[in-house]
This record gives structure tokens, C-alpha cells and sequence, in this order.
């Protein structure tokens, strides 16, 4: 053991003092945070053996206040929601009754202009002679050829008759 291994002691700082009248009026109400304050209380408590119940206290501590926040934020949300609900209820039924008569008069105007008139089955006369023919000649439908012919001229003598009318 030499001279490397031996140290000067480093004399301690003496403490500073300071008096309340030598504190200007500016500073006297000076904030601290809630963080700081919980610092300078650990290093107060802080003892060599640790206090274990003191430690597991705190941390129920803080897992209560977290639980109680996270109760705090889900019951806002629940509210705003409920608060939102209850705007948005009242202009759908509105909204709804709305629509709802809008469908009304647009189903009647279609039905009016497309199903109110029923026109009568021109070619019925035409219908009923092939009808007939095709009953008389089960077995022989060719024989009922010329009336196919006289019905599909029929049909389109009244179909272009009804798209030159609309």
C-alpha cells in the first residue's frame, strides 16, 4: 500500500442557511410540482434497510390511483357517448319520418305513371285460337303454325302501338 492508494479527504461543504427575511417578496410563493415533492419525501424516507412494508404500501398506493383514473376515464367516455346517443336519437326519428314520407310519395308517383293503367289484352282473340289449336293438335303442333305467325304480329302491332303512346 502507497502513496497511489491513499486519498485527501475532500472537505465536506458546510451547509448553506438561509434566513426568511433574506428572501425577496417575488420568491417567496414559488410552485413545486407534485413529482418533486414525491422525490425529496423518497430521499427523506429513504432508510439503509428499506422499510418493506412502507414500500408495499406505496404501491398499492399508485396501482389505487391508476385503477381510479382508468374508472375515472371510461366513466367520461360512457357519458359522452350516452350524451351523443341521445342528440343523435332524436334527429334520426326525425330524419326517419322524413324518409319515410319521401319513399311514400315516390312509390305513389311510380305507381300512378307506370300501374295505373291496365290496357286490355289486344290479341286475346289471337290467343285463344292457338290455344284451341294446340289442344286439337296435341301431337301435331305444326299444324298451328299459321296462328303462331298471325299472334306474334299481333303482339307487335301492340307493342310498338304502346312505346309510341309513352
Amino acid at each position: 500500500m502507497g502513496a497511489e492508494q491513499s486519498q485527501e479527504s475532500q472537505p465536506t461543504p458546510a451547509p448553506v442557511r438561509v434566513q426568511a427575511t433574506d428572501i425577496p417578496e417575488e420568491y417567496k410563493s414559488v410552485g413545486v410540482s407534485s413529482d418533486v415533492v414525491q422525490r425529496v419525501r423518497a430521499q427523506q424516507n429513504a432508510s439503509p434497510t428499506g422499510n418493506i412494508e412502507s414500500d408495499k404500501l406505496k404501491h398499492e398506493l399508485v396501482a389505487e390511483r391508476e385503477r381510479s383514473e382508468s374508472l375515472r376515464q371510461q366513466l367520461n367516455k360512457l357519458s359522452e357517448l350516452q350524451k351523443r346517443n341521445t342528440g343523435s336519437s332524436k334527429v334520426s326519428i326525425e330524419e326517419l319520418e322524413e324518409r319515410k314520407k319521401i319513399f311514400d310519395d315516390t312509390v305513389e308517383r311510380v305507381q300512378k305513371q307506370f300501374f295505373s293503367y291496365q290496357r286490355e289484352n289486344a290479341c286475346s282473340g289471337n290467343e285463344a285460337d292457338l290455344m284451341s289449336c294446340l289442344e286439337k293438335n296435341k301431337n301435331r303442333i305444326l299444324n298451328c303454325s299459321s296462328l303462331v305467325g298471325k299472334y306474334e304480329e299481333c303482339v307487335n302491332e301492340f307493342r310498338k302501338e304502346v312505346l309510341s303512346q309513352s
